[in-house]
């Protein structure tokens, strides 16, 4: 039998393969699945799978499978020893914040102390601190910067 007639040899599931690119950059991917003219291979450490020809596919080199390493090699979540802590704790009150006192004939404040207390029949405690904020940031003195006033020319008899 003719060396082109021989069937390619496919790899197995779950192993590595490399496919060279014209880029010069070979592709790395673990094989997922075989349809008999194709292998559908997915890039290490995830991503979109591509398909190959088996006649394409062969072994990583060593500075691959180096590479392939890094790439499925998880990253623990911490670099610290289990049982320590960088600094103590903190500890929040239980109690909340007394709600922001409205200002006495601000129209704006008495809406928003209706709209906080609102908030904390209905157990929303972040909106009703959100509430307590803009009332205490809320202006109750002359602005610093008006408009110029504009004079009117004086009238000709």
């Amino acid at each position: 039998m003719p060396a082109s007639d021989r069937p390619t040899p496919v790899p197995d599931l779950g192993s590595f393969m490399a496919e060279d690119t014209g880029e010069g950059t070979p592709r790395l991917g673990r094989v997922t699945a075989w349809d008999g003219s194709v292998v559908h291979l997915r890039p290490p450490g995830g991503g979109t799978t591509w398909t190959a020809a088996p006649g394409r596919l062969r072994r990583p080199t060593e500075g691959e499978a180096a590479l392939i390493r890094v790439l499925t090699t998880p990253v623990p979540a911490t670099s610290r020893p289990p049982g320590t802590c960088p600094e103590p704790p903190v500890v929040l009150s239980v109690e909340p914040l007394p709600p922001a006192v409205p200002t006495a004939g601000c129209p704006i404040c008495e809406l928003v102390a209706a709209w906080e207390q609102s908030s904390l029949r209905r157990h929303d405690y972040s909106k009703a601190a959100d509430f307590r904020v803009e009332m205490r940031n809320h202006p109750h003195t002359e602005p610093k910067l008006r408009m110029p006033e504009v004079r009117r020319p004086r009238e000709l008899p």
